[in-house]
């Protein structure tokens, strides 16, 4: 398990990746967790990396923007009636 130290130096590491390098991070560390819709045609989709989540913006067009990388769970909130936690919990 990692410290709150590690967890925030991998934190800030991201954060100071150029965005192609953050997005190859979250494609090859994370764990898709829910999307939401942003906008007229966009969506934002929040995946874990580690002890952090990241939310990703896919606007209409077929780029992407790195919205936030975060530790807080309070961010989750808009993602909470997507995911499941039942599966983990275990029986």
């Amino acid at each position: 398990m990692e410290s709150a130290d590690e967890t925030r130096r991998t934190l800030t590491a991201f954060n100071q990746l150029p965005p192609p390098a953050q997005l190859t991070c979250v494609w090859e560390q994370g764990y898709y967790l829910a999307a939401r819709p942003d906008g007229a045609a966009g969506l934002v989709r929040i995946y874990q990396v580690g002890a952090f989540f990241v939310e990703i913006h896919f606007p209409a067009s077929s780029d992407f923007v790195v919205l936030r990388a975060f530790r807080d769970p309070m961010h989750l909130q808009p993602y909470l009636d997507q995911i499941d936690i039942q599966s983990s919990l275990g029986d």
